[in-house]
């Protein structure tokens, strides 16, 4: 039977190895600034501290003497070594030691098999989609975390299929407030639960002439550029939430920014405020923005709108504005009274 076992390994702080562990501090302090996604720097840190290992290795296989104590995870320089004047200790994993496999005092059980999903024939494509949707979220709502197929699950879900059923349960219809995890296709789970039963929501708009704003915004931006000319902006950049990494980071990104944004557009929630978002199907920025939305209109009843525009394909080129704007069809908005 083999075994892992962490090991010191002492080296002579010769100029090549004091240049060698500089480089690692600085790679490290660079790699735990970096953004959750960038490789870049991580994976120069790891090669740095594979090819110190490498020596170390090395000079274990020469001479069994130069084994030390490992010097503590928590306070070795960069997680890896620690000098000693003359000398350096560096933290080495043997993999494939003799030994007996250490076995946890109590066994864990593997979870049960999520519930079967119904097949229907009677239904197909999107509509067979919600169908799934809204059975997995009952069943979430009805024992919210209570195991993995307890959450909101909104990786693959059609752009208006997600936005139509989050707010459907949303909206309170004489039930106790819920709050559900969000977990994604990649495992990522979203800092914040998702609201769910906790606003009465009207889809009676107010009269234009009672509004302090009312903006016609992309939710991202880049995604449909034929809409730049009729649209005042994009409620995000593109470029910052479309980038490489755990799908809940950009939910939490996108939630985060939203709350920031909706406060200052309305000042604290106290301008009267109706956004028209021409949505995408970027599932972590619809679900993020909606949680945003939900937690502001809980906190600032009355004082938001937001009108979803879902984008409905046509053979026909738009000849005009209003054809562009018509391209886009209103979903239910996310609106309560004050």
């Amino acid at each position: 039977m083999s075994q892992d076992q962490t090991v010191g390994v002492s080296l002579n702080l010769t100029p090549e190895i004091a240049t060698m562990l500089a480089d690692i501090e600085s790679a490290h302090r660079r790699a735990a600034k970096s953004e959750p996604g960038e490789r870049t720097e991580i994976v120069g840190y790891e090669a740095m501290c594979s090819a110190l290992e490498a020596k170390a290795g090395a000079a274990l296989l020469s001479d069994p003497a130069a084994m030390a104590s490992p010097p503590d995870s928590g306070t070795a320089t960069a997680g890896l070594f620690l000098r000693k004047e003359t000398a350096v200790v560096v933290s080495l994993r043997l993999p494939l030691e003799p030994g007996e496999l250490a076995r946890p005092g109590m066994a864990v059980a593997a979870p049960e098999p999520a519930s079967a999903v119904e097949v229907r024939d009677d239904i197909r494509g999107r509509r067979l989609v919600e169908a799934r949707f809204r059975n997995q979220l009952e069943a979430a709502l009805a024992e919210p975390g209570k195991d993995r197929s307890s959450a909101l699950s909104p990786s693959g879900i059609h752009n208006r299929v997600l936005a139509e059923v989050l707010r459907h349960y949303v909206d309170r219809r004489g039930q106790q407030p819920v709050s559900v995890p969000v977990v994604y296709r990649d495992g990522s789970k979203a800092q914040a639960d998702f609201p769910f039963r906790c606003l009465d929501l009207t889809s009676q708009l107010r009269d234009p002439a009672e509004l302090d704003l009312d903006l016609r915004l992309t939710l991202l931006s880049i995604r449909h550029t034929e809409m730049d000319p009729v649209v005042d902006g994009a409620w995000l950049r593109n470029a910052e939430v479309s980038r490489p990494r755990p799908a809940a980071q950009t939910d939490d990104f996108v939630y985060h920014a939203s709350i920031r944004q909706l406060t200052s557009l309305t000042r604290h929630g106290t301008l009267k405020v109706r956004l028209h978002i021409f949505q995408t199907g970027l599932e972590t920025a619809i679900v993020g923005f909606y949680r945003a939305v939900t937690e502001f209109l809980l906190e600032h009843p009355g004082s938001l709108e937001v009108v979803p525009r879902f984008y409905a394909a046509s053979r026909a080129k738009p000849a005009t504005v209003e054809d562009e704007l018509a391209g886009f069809e209103a979903g239910e908005a996310w609106a309560t009274r004050g």
